[in-house]
């Protein structure tokens, strides 16, 4: 079997079908429009002609002029200014003698500031509407605007028209529906030399067989027939299977952590009432986070545990017995019954003081917090974060700091530091940073104290220690990608490729 009838019959039924109009320069657009395959299969068959040498192919983009829903008509029947003025030659008309299905109100509204701006209309209103007269009857004599427009054939390729051309139409695209501006790719078809035998010696498609079926088999009938041929170490599409996002893997890795230190999961609401969210933890009434600017607030209001209310007014205006004096104000329990999206997760945190706790114990929960801050490399409205708390006898700042770098330890990340700070629930305080290599900066990482007695008088814990903390676990998985920006991680910008390629961090431990 000679080279042309072998490669004859290694092609598929498209590209049979479109070897009738292959043609030395063609162009994939003339082939659609001369016949009746559609364009993803003529760029399809194309590809795999020139795959095997058959063709090849020299694609080119340009900015290509079309005319919109205006622009058609114009070209029909000439620029609505210049078909006015012939209008009013014989007279004064109002704007709805003249409009009609050819002359939309839209385009002589518009063409009436044209006609103004020449001093060539008189504008009147009167009972039957805007009237309409000529006052300069030789406005349009010369008008090169309207020779150029008539004169161009559409669509027309940038590069085909004249700059003194380009500058006439200009106008032309401020004005509304008229001229689109587009990018084009043009894709044009070459014959090579095994291409053109190809087309001259006339192969019958007809006698060739697709497939083996098990009925030749059986029936012996395949004996004589000759088969299509598949190249075997063609290359094929790159299939991806589905996979777990990055950012839902860094998650699962965390609560890996969490449960490996004996640490057991919580759960709570997303929309909490003031009361969790900031009262039960002696956050006063009057604080800058329970403003507007940094709480989104949801309407109506919520139910709150009556056995806890009397205990937590208590201890905001007087302290109660945890030795404080309180905040020394009126406590609004309309405030406290306030819906907001949470926050924090530390409302999940005191959620499970009210119930009843062992005498030691390890929480987290992985929680989705809101906050209405503005957007940026490191911050989000709305995130994840990692809370914690370890119930227990005698703990100390020094089992924090360690549970802390033992924590990211487990991360791979070392160069850690501590520096105070100050939270209205906890007493001491401390924030954690870590210094990124790369960026040569430090950033901070989590915030962290012990509960203050005057948080944890009204559930009868003030004689316990409580260690807790609160990190960021989208910044947290934002680091363990490497991703500069955490729109990079989540959200609808994140690069799909970057998904599924994507290396999934591991613990260092």
């Amino acid at each position: 079997m000679s080279t042309i009838h072998s490669l004859a019959n290694s092609l598929s039924p498209m590209e049979q079908e479109l070897l009738a109009y292959l043609q030395d320069g063609i162009t994939a657009q003339e082939i659609e429009q001369s016949s009746s395959i559609n364009p993803t299969q003529i760029a399809r068959s194309l590809m795999w002609l020139s795959n095997k040498s058959v063709v090849t192919l020299e694609k080119k983009s340009s900015i290509v002029y079309t005319l919109d829903t205006n622009g058609l008509l114009a070209h029909t029947h000439g620029l609505p200014e210049v078909r006015i003025a012939k209008a009013l030659e014989t007279g004064p008309r109002t704007v709805d003698e003249l409009t009609s299905e050819t002359f939309p109100r839209g385009e002589i509204l518009s063409s009436i500031g044209l006609l103004k701006k020449e001093r060539a209309l008189h504008v009147e209103k009167t009972e039957k509407g805007m009237l309409l007269s000529l006052e300069k009857k030789d406005v349009f004599d010369s008008y090169p605007l309207a020779e150029t427009f008539s004169s161009l054939s559409f669509p027309l390729v940038e590069e085909d028209i004249s700059s003194e051309q380009k500058a006439l139409l200009a106008p032309l695209f401020k004005r509304k529906d008229f001229l689109k501006k587009e990018k084009q790719s043009t894709t044009t078809v070459f014959l090579t030399e095994q291409g053109k035998q190809l087309l001259q010696a006339d192969i019958d498609f007809s006698q060739l067989e697709e497939q083996l079926t098990s009925l030749m088999l059986k029936s012996g009938t395949w004996k004589g027939k000759t088969f299509r041929t598949y190249d075997v170490q063609a290359p094929a599409p790159v299939l991806r299977a589905g996979r777990r996002h990055p950012y839902t893997k860094a998650l699962d890795l965390l609560r890996s952590i969490y449960l490996e230190m004996g640490f057991q999961e919580m759960s709570g609401p997303w929309v909490e009432t003031c009361f969790w969210c900031m009262d039960a933890m002696w956050i006063p009434q009057d604080h800058p986070a329970r403003d507007e600017q940094d709480t989104f607030f949801v309407k109506g209001s919520g139910e709150l545990p009556k056995a806890l209310l009397s205990r937590v007014q208590e201890v905001h205006e007087t302290g109660g017995t945890s030795g404080s004096r309180g905040h020394g104000s009126p406590w609004n329990k309309a405030l406290a019954a306030q819906l907001i999206l949470r926050t924090h997760s530390t409302a999940t945190t005191f959620r499970m003081f009210e119930k009843d706790l062992p005498t030691q114990g390890k929480y987290f929960y992985l929680a989705k917090v809101f906050r209405n801050e503005a957007v940026d490399a490191t911050h989000l409205a709305e995130f994840k974060q990692a809370e914690g708390f370890v119930i227990g006898e005698n703990l100390t700042l020094s089992d924090l700091m360690g549970f802390i770098k033992e924590f990211y330890a487990r991360l791979g990340i070392q160069k850690i530091r501590f520096k105070p700070t100050y939270n209205p629930y906890t007493e001491p305080s401390l924030e954690a940073h870590y210094y990124d290599e790369v960026k040569k900066k430090w950033y901070s990482l989590i915030n962290s104290g012990i509960f203050r007695p005057e948080s944890l008088y009204p559930f009868g814990l003030e004689d316990k220690t409580i260690l807790a903390w609160g990190m960021g676990a989208t910044r947290l998985a934002s680091i363990l990608h490497q991703t500069s920006h955490l729109k990079d991680l989540v959200g609808p910008q994140v690069d799909l490729d970057w998904i599924a390629e994507h290396k999934n961090p591991e613990l260092k431990w």
